[in-house]
């Protein structure tokens, strides 16, 4: 025999809904709750792993002292938090290795472009001196330094004019290829380019050897010298005689005393030296001319 369900009185059917509603509620504030605690841990996460990042720096892996060029041995690489560490700090021994320091430089310090000499010399000219030269200083003048467009880095001839035994003048070029270290007080900065305007100073300093060097000292002291400034690039060396009055003007004509004194005379100048035996003179007004053969 079945037995038929009580049916449900609307007092009952309140208290069910009641109870649903209840439920959905809970259910939608524990998704609530739980979105909320995972977003939470998630920038949590983020914030710690923020916190913990790291980045590869380079430090000394010892004592370097002022002036050391940097090398392999005098450096490491060392993981330190991202946070704290500036972006333009070296992180690969490479990009440091060969440049010098100013100062004294403690293992376990960050190796920073302000520790460094600037790429070719920033820091002082000893360090953009060539191995096996010297720097030395010479004179020069707005006509002489070829009007104030030479720079650090260019090359240059030296041209010397000199009046041997105060009769013979003559000029040569002494040297060729010569490496400008500094133009008044601006130093060779090879990671620099010069301001192209011409700069009028009173010195250059040059890169020579030590013989070179004393042929420049005695050049200087002796006769008058030349900058010639060379084209970007070009480094070739050329055979240089010299060149003598002679090769300019050709032999001077022999002048008889007697006319010198002549006006309006004109000698022409490929008489021969001994004096010659015919003229013509020519009259025009006040003025006379005379012409020799």
């Amino acid at each position: 025999m079945a037995i038929n369900p009580e049916p449900l009185t609307p007092k009952t059917k309140s208290k069910v809904s009641s109870l649903v509603v209840m439920a959905s509620i809970a259910v939608l504030l524990g998704l609530v709750a739980a979105s909320g605690i995972w977003q939470y841990l998630t920038h949590t996460q983020e914030t710690v792993k923020k916190l913990t990042a790291t980045r590869p720096v380079v430090v000394a892996s010892k004592d370097i002292p002022a002036g050391t060029k940097l090398t392999e041995e005098f450096l490491s690489v060392k993981q330190l938090p991202a946070q704290t560490i500036p972006k333009d700090y070296p992180s690969t021994i490479e990009s440091v290795k060969g440049r010098f320091v100013k100062n004294i430089i403690k293992p376990e310090e960050i190796i920073t472009e302000t520790r460094l000499v600037g790429q070719g010399g920033a820091g002082g000219l000893p360090f953009v001196i060539p191995p096996g030269h010297r720097a030395l200083t010479m004179k020069v003048n707005e006509v002489t330094g070829v009007g104030g467009f030479v720079k650090p880095g260019d090359y240059i001839d030296l041209v010397s004019v000199v009046t041997k035994n105060d009769q013979q003048t003559f000029s040569k070029t002494i040297l060729q290829n010569v490496l400008v270290l500094a133009v008044g007080d601006e130093i060779l900065d090879k990671s620099s380019v010069s301001d192209p305007k011409a700069k009028i100073v009173g010195q250059i300093t040059l890169a020579l050897t030590p013989l070179d060097s004393e042929k420049l000292a005695l050049a200087g002291e002796i006769g008058q010298l030349h900058l010639a400034l060379k084209p970007a690039g070009d480094q070739k060396s050329v055979f240089a005689v010299g060149v003598k009055l002679d090769d300019i003007y050709g032999d001077l004509a022999y002048v008889p005393e007697k006319d010198l004194n002549q006006p309006g005379s004109v000698i022409s100048g490929d008489i021969d030296k001994q004096k010659p035996k015919n003229s013509i003179e020519i009259v025009l007004g006040d003025q006379r001319s005379y012409f020799y053969y």
